[in-house]
């Protein structure tokens, strides 16, 4: 490790211990004057950009250094106080410039009204009160929109802090648009402008101000003496809101919550205390479990898998979730169960293995604080909470957690649950069949494959952003590329959608193909791991190349760009008859299929409808 690792190393640690806005700000501007080299890994690159109407440069600083903490590298731009209309207007900007990926628009409302605004408020009929709301949403709309127009990046806007003051005070209320009320109109007609856009969304200030506290946000004599909006205490908790969607455009959102059942999912130890004797029902001590089980049900039916990491005796735990009456969480409920003697590092282990899915997907809530500090030394990249002592605080908590965010929320989204329990019944069912095959014939495999439309893209970016595992070459797009692939003669963008006996798997598989001369070369091809081993990547190609061979193409060229995850997509062209025709220094391969004279067939066990 160079020197300038090792100090940025150093930096972010104690950052780590101590994120008050005094360490983000040193951290940041040491790290500015290391003159780090630019990223050129897009994995973990973040080129951040922030334009608005205040002194934006602290604010910047908190992101930034919180980004890195997450284990990205941001380069961060810093636009030029209340400069944002000019920037985002003008195609040749140092906005653009930077080529950001994601772009942070922060303007306060009080910078776009006039300076008479607040004394003539009272005296203004509801028309004009309209007027102007309409006027300051329609500003900012604009300059998101004009961003949105001229580059790739995700836009993060701002909305307005809805006042506590009134200048009619207590009757604001009855008012037929009093200021409270102007305010939330503004942020309505935000939040309607953006609702259908895929990369513009507006981030809830008013509601992260109102957790904090209205009143710390700003601090006076930074604001009057340096036009900065917001206060030191707040702008750290500010910018892990912003995090939250960096975090889930990178990728790095959590999937998994592990969870214990002793003192956790309900109080009490059922080994000693019986059935009848844990406590969990509508009333304390039992209420506050049952209150967490609902906030946990509720990311379950997001799409957030859940499993058990819990060391007791199975048929005395099996009961609770199969027959307690106020067990809101039952056994089809949890993806994977480990209730044993286990250690329980080895069983997130074997979990995260039985899953399918990384450590670093996994959240692990546990009461004894014995087993967290032995998880969190044994297995650093899961995220282990700090679940407090009193279970009164626990909904909170977890409401407070916030790593588990998406950015865009699919139907297969919202299936996963029940789709790990098909998971576990094709499990059952494989191991009493003669063979694999005999397998896959009692499944009754369908495979649905069409060109994307509209209604499958976030679900088509979204597979794009995060499939690792069967992803041939795992080459990142964002939505407006996709869309403009889609666009294109000379690119088709397929998806692919499975179901079987047990259920309906949504779109699993994804693949963009380009067309060049007298070949198809196979930009991606990825597929969920979902349903890795049921050999429907064969019908995929079979698809692919049936098309190519109708469309007069002559081959068909893909390529398999290695990585640590991807192994398990390797061998996929030479076993569907490819033949190898370069490999490069970096082990990246490239592969041809001569369509005069090769053929691939869809499997007899699989169903193939085509659109």
């Amino acid at each position: 490790m160079n020197d300038s690792a090792d100090k940025l190393t150093t930096l972010l640690e104690t950052v780590r211990q101590d994120p008050s806005y005094l360490n983000l700000w040193s951290a940041y501007r040491r790290i500015r004057a290391m003159g780090l080299p630019e990223p050129t890994d897009e994995k973990t690159a973040v080129r951040l950009a922030i334009i608005g109407s205040s002194t934006l440069e602290p604010l910047a600083a908190c992101i930034d250094v919180k980004i890195r903490l997450e284990g990205l590298t941001p380069v961060t731009y810093v636009g030029g106080f209340n400069t944002f209309r000019q920037e985002a207007l003008d195609k040749s900007s140092a906005l653009y410039a930077h080529r950001p990926n994601v772009v942070v628009l922060s303007v306060d409302a009080w910078s776009l009204l006039s300076q008479t605004f607040l004394a003539e408020f009272v005296r203004m009929d509801k028309a004009q009160r309209g007027q102007h709301a309409k006027a300051i949403a329609s500003e900012v709309i604009d300059v998101a929109r004009a961003i949105e127009q001229e580059s790739s990046a995700l836009v993060l806007v701002n909305n307005f802090i809805v006042p506590v003051f009134s200048p009619v005070g207590i009757v604001d209320s009855k008012q037929e648009i009093g200021l409270r009320e102007f305010f939330r109109r503004a942020n309505s007609l935000l939040e309607e402008a953006f609702r259908d856009s895929s990369r513009v969304f507006v981030v809830d200030l008013d509601a992260v101000a109102s957790q904090f506290g209205k009143r710390d946000t700003i601090n006076w004599n930074t604001f009057y003496r340096g036009g900065i909006q917001f206060s030191e205490s707040f702008m750290p908790v500010l910018a892990d809101e912003y995090l939250r969607y960096v975090r889930a455009l990178k990728g790095r959102s959590k999937k998994c919550i592990v969870l214990d059942l002793d003192n956790t999912l309900w109080g009490g130890i059922i080994g000693e205390d019986g059935i009848e004797g844990i406590r969990l029902g509508p009333t304390s001590p039992g209420a506050e479990y049952l209150d967490f089980q609902r906030v946990l049900l509720s990311l379950y039916n997001r799409g957030i898998i859940l499993a058990v990491n819990s060391k007791n005796n199975p048929d005395d735990a099996l009961k609770v979730l199969r027959e307690h009456p106020y067990q809101l969480l039952r056994e089809e409920h949890f993806a994977a169960l480990r209730i044993n003697w286990q250690n329980k590092v080895q069983n997130l282990i074997e979990l995260a293995q039985e899953i399918n899915i990384g450590l670093d997907s996994m959240v692990f809530i546990d009461d004894s604080p014995q087993e967290r500090a032995q998880v969190r030394q044994a297995l650093p990249e899961v995220l282990v909470v700090d679940l407090p002592e009193n279970p009164r605080l626990y909904r909170a908590t977890l409401e407070r957690l916030n790593v588990f965010d998406v950015l865009s929320l699919t139907p297969e989204d919202m299936r996963r649950g029940e789709m790990y329990v098909g998971k576990r019944k094709r499990a059952e069912l494989q191991q009493s069949a003669a063979s694999l095959e005999d397998f896959l014939r009692t499944l009754q495999l369908r495979v649905e494959i069409k060109l994307a439309d509209d209604f499958d893209m976030p679900r088509v970016v979204q597979l794009i952003g995060k499939t690792n595992q069967f992803n041939l070459t795992t080459r990142r797009y964002t939505d407006a590329e996709v869309r403009g692939f889609r666009e294109s003669p000379d690119v088709r963008v397929y998806r692919m959608a499975v179901s079987d006996r047990f259920g309906d798997e949504g779109i699993v598989g994804v693949a963009i193909v380009r067309s060049e001369k007298d070949a198809w070369v196979i930009d991606s091809f990825l597929m969920s791991c979902r349903v890795i081993g049921r050999n429907v990547e064969t019908a995929f190609l079979a698809k692919i190349a049936s098309d190519a061979r109708e469309n007069g193409v002559r081959r068909l060229i893909g390529e398999y760009i290695p990585t640590k995850k991807n192994v398990p997509a390797r061998d996929l062209y030479e076993r569907h008859g490819f033949e190898l025709i370069g490999t490069d220094e970096d082990g990246v391969t490239r592969w041809q299929l001569d369509l005069s004279t090769s053929t691939i067939e869809v499997p007899e066990y699989i169903e193939l409808v085509e659109e």
